[in-house]
């Protein structure tokens, strides 16, 4: 696999300022990503070697072909090794996971995977059949997962998924013996390898979900682990807590015997746990940044929030509407006011850094699309756009008034929300209701579209604009707005199978569909912002969604 571009993204993000969460779908950008800095020794070994971490909320699932989630991902990748893991420049190197070595065809369209010996958690080997498994499973119609979309560059498997084919065994993955693993895809993609980290690509024993069957990864005796660290103990809603797998293949250089996560998302709590000692590694709540300043740590992520308009809303179905609520924000001055100006306001959907045409990243390529009353709008031509699409739908502000925003439980996000629901009020007339919900509650509300809108959060699964763009094509497992666009949907088919300039050129074609249509409205791209106990060390991060967890991590003295 060529060298990606993740490096360039961080330099990319560092030098626009914007140093930034299932894709994952995020819960809150206020929060930090708790994987940190490098992996280089500064001091001698500590004898307790735990870690006390925030997991933040309670994992929707961990069944990684129904994971959809940051947090759930976060521990994922910790407990179930796949076939690579990314290092620190976010590159898929050779024997880094369960792939000892993997061959590339000359047309660029087969993989074959050597897997190394490693074990399962009960002493059972891994083997290629477990992945090929694991991974039909997550095309499988009945598993119903969100992420199938992710393995679509496989031969057969968007026909196997959609229903188009049944048999499973034409899918172009396949265990030629228990070490040897080949796949075959549609087409040449360079960003293959580095999809394999995500959680859809982990393996799950068969024999195991076909014993626990829905109960598969719903407490901690349904669940086996190959990875660096299995899970131990699960107070839901409280608690989570790994520790080391002595049955893991590269255990000798697992340095951490126990991860202590809890979950806590209220602001005074959690620099309470840290100032004690209680957490090593914290997300920041904006209003103690001025408070940490010397000691925040910043770390860049590929990532937008915004929030979702259900465009089958009686309501937001119209456009100007939409777009009424967008317009009628400042972007900079919330900001500002936030976030010190740490975390840049967003104009468009795809984030900055990621890879463009021409030498370019995609957000240089093509440029601003939003404008605010901050910037290039005002609230005249706000409550003038409300006012024409209300007139289109035959309704008025007063039959507006009481729509429910719906946004996450913490306290930084319902504060962020009040903000909103002020600029709403002011420059439409509109009075929004406020209504948050806990992470696993508010994703499967968004997933039945129960809401009107919605504050959101998508980081890239990969560092290429698509990971961005098909979201919102139509029936789309993400595309929880229930938007339907005929050219978007063929603007993106174009750039999945069109390589160069005229991929880049289909996908810049289409975000600027989806910013004139207001499906989604993108209020700022996240910077983690956290502080860390300076005795840990070792966590690789990377900007995209998955993340390299804490089998590097080990604490000083």
């Amino acid at each position: 696999m060529k060298r990606t571009k993740l490096l360039s993204l961080l330099l990319v993000l560092v030098l626009v300022g914007s140093l930034a969460l299932t894709a994952c779908g995020g819960d809150d950008n206020d929060s930090a990503n708790d994987d940190s800095n490098d992996d280089s020794a500064s001091g001698e070994l500590a004898e307790e070697q735990v870690l006390k971490m925030n997991w933040q909320s309670e994992p929707p699932s961990l069944d990684p072909q129904i994971s959809q989630d940051a947090t759930s991902s976060r521990i994922l990748i910790d407990t179930l090794d796949g076939l690579i893991r990314l290092n620190e420049e976010g590159e898929a190197t050779e024997g880094s996971g369960m792939a000892e070595s993997w061959e590339v065809s000359e047309d660029g369209k087969e993989y074959t995977f050597k897997l190394r010996d490693a074990k399962w958690s009960d002493g059972e080997p891994v083997t290629a059949g477990d992945f090929e498994y694991s991974w039909k499973r997550g095309l499988n119609p009945e598993t119903a997962s969100t992420y199938a979309y992710m393995i679509y560059d496989i031969v057969n498997a968007e026909a196997y998924n959609t229903g188009e084919i049944k048999d499973a065994s034409e899918v172009g993955v396949t265990a030629e013996d228990d070490k040897t693993l080949k796949v075959m895809l549609n087409s040449p993609n360079p960003a293959f390898l580095s999809k394999l980290q995500n959680s859809i690509f982990l393996p799950v024993r068969e024999d195991k979900v076909k014993e626990w069957g829905d109960k598969y990864a719903s407490d901690v005796e349904y669940m086996i682990f190959n990875g660096a660290f299995k899970v131990v103990e699960w107070e839901h809603e409280n608690k989570l807590n790994l520790e080391k797998n002595e049955e893991y293949w590269d255990a000798e250089n697992v340095k951490l015997q126990r991860i202590e996560g809890a979950m806590t998302n209220d602001p005074n709590t959690i620099i309470n746990l840290y100032e004690t000692g209680e957490l090593d590694v914290i997300n920041v709540p904006s209003q103690y940044l001025e408070k940490y300043k010397e000691d925040l740590i910043k770390s860049p992520e590929a990532s937008t929030f915004y929030y979702t308009f259900n465009t089958e809303n009686e309501f937001f179905k119209n456009a100007k509407i939409r777009n009424a609520f967008a317009m009628s924000i400042d972007r900079i001055k919330i900001q500002e006011s936030r976030n010190q100006g740490i975390v840049p306001p967003a104009w468009a959907f795809v984030p900055p850094g990621i890879p463009g045409p021409e030498g370019k990243t995609f957000r240089e390529a093509n440029g601003e699309l939003i404008k605010d009353v901050g910037n290039g709008s005002s609230a005249e031509e706000a409550k003038k756009m409300l006012d024409e699409g209300l007139e289109e739908i035959g309704k008025t502000v007063a039959d507006m008034n009481g729509i429910k925003f719906l946004t996450f439980d913490s306290e930084n996000s319902l504060q962020r929300a009040q903000i909103w629901q002020q600029y709403w009020k002011e420059n439409l007339g509109v009075d929004v209701d406020i209504e948050t919900a806990t992470f696993k509650i508010k994703i499967d509300r968004e997933n039945k579209k129960d809401f009107a809108f919605s504050y959101s959060g998508w980081v890239g699964d990969y560092n290429d604009p698509m990971t961005f763009m098909d979201m919102w094509i139509t029936g789309g497992p993400q595309n929880t707005a229930g938007w339907s666009n005929e050219e978007y949907d063929t603007l993106i088919e174009k750039a999945q199978t069109t390589t160069g300039d005229e991929r880049m050129q289909a996908m810049m074609d289409a975000e600027k569909i989806l910013m004139e249509e207001m499906v989604v409205s993108p209020t700022d791209h996240s910077v983690k912002i956290y502080l860390q106990n300076p005795k840990v060390e070792g966590i690789v991060r990377l900007p995209l969604a998955i993340t390299n967890g804490y089998k590097t991590a080990y604490i000083t003295k």
